[in-house]
């Protein structure tokens, strides 16, 4: 689904350009649960900027179900990513003036969805982060992980190719950052949604599927995820 091939991204300062990626290589399939882990400064963030098609200033090959992205004009990139990515964020960028069920239906009213399309579809994707019944609430009146799971609900409302969940737990405790987790790996096991999550907390992810570990603007390796247990997934304990 995703290739990526010798990216290398600069940003300029002045009269000084800073290399920020450095020759980066990444396959993605579909279904795939993919962690992006590095310290603050790694380049993480700019990578999955340019992923979510957020970001076209780079050298190097994009394939996007094997097409270049570099082929699309400006109106076509911004609509391949309206229409394939749903995004997650650590703030969760929610409107609190707005109900739940409004904030939920932002990405079907601007793809211009009917009114029935936009009430069955929301109030099917709030029942799956189970927030079903909340639609009338408005998010300031929400727990941080209620938020969260609202801000899910926007990402996967439009049926996007994939998720990019940039730091989801960043401001939630530990027992709701497992609980946002859980849901993640509900949706991508029973829904097969792609999820390329960034973290810096290794405990994050290890429950990924999939672990590439960025230092310095360099993937410095990309393995299986560890268990709870510690293992690789299938080797020891409950998932063997």
């Amino acid at each position: 689904m995703i290739r990526l091939e010798n990216i290398n991204k600069f940003y300029r300062q002045g009269d000084e350009n800073f290399h920020v990626l450095h020759d980066i290589n990444l396959n993605i399939d579909q279904g795939e649960f993919v962690g992006i882990m590095g310290e603050s400064g790694s380049g993480k963030s700019t990578l999955i900027n340019i992923i979510g098609f957020l970001d076209d200033q780079f050298e190097g090959r994009y394939d996007f179900y094997e097409h270049p992205i570099h082929d699309y004009t400006r109106a076509q990139f911004s609509k391949l990513r309206n229409e394939n990515v749903g995004f997650v964020f650590q703030n969760f960028k929610l409107i609190n003036t707005i109900s739940v069920a409004e904030n939920v239906s932002l990405p079907l009213l601007y793809a211009g969805q009917t009114r029935r399309y936009i009430k069955d579809r929301v109030s099917e994707v709030l029942a799956q982060v189970g927030l079903q019944g909340a639609e009338k609430k408005l998010p300031q009146n929400l727990s941080g992980g209620q938020q969260q799971r609202v801000s899910i609900a926007r990402a996967i409302v439009a049926k996007p190719k994939f998720l990019i969940a940039d730091e989801p737990t960043g401001a939630l405790d530990s027992r709701t950052s497992q609980e946002i987790m859980n849901l993640f790996k509900k949706l991508n096991e029973e829904n097969h949604t792609t999820i390329i999550m960034v973290t810096h907390d290794p405990k994050v992810g290890a429950q990924c599927e999939r672990l590439v570990k960025i230092l310095d603007g360099r993937i410095i390796s990309d393995e299986d995820g560890l268990n709870e247990w510690g293992g690789k997934k299938g080797e020891g304990g409950m998932n063997a």
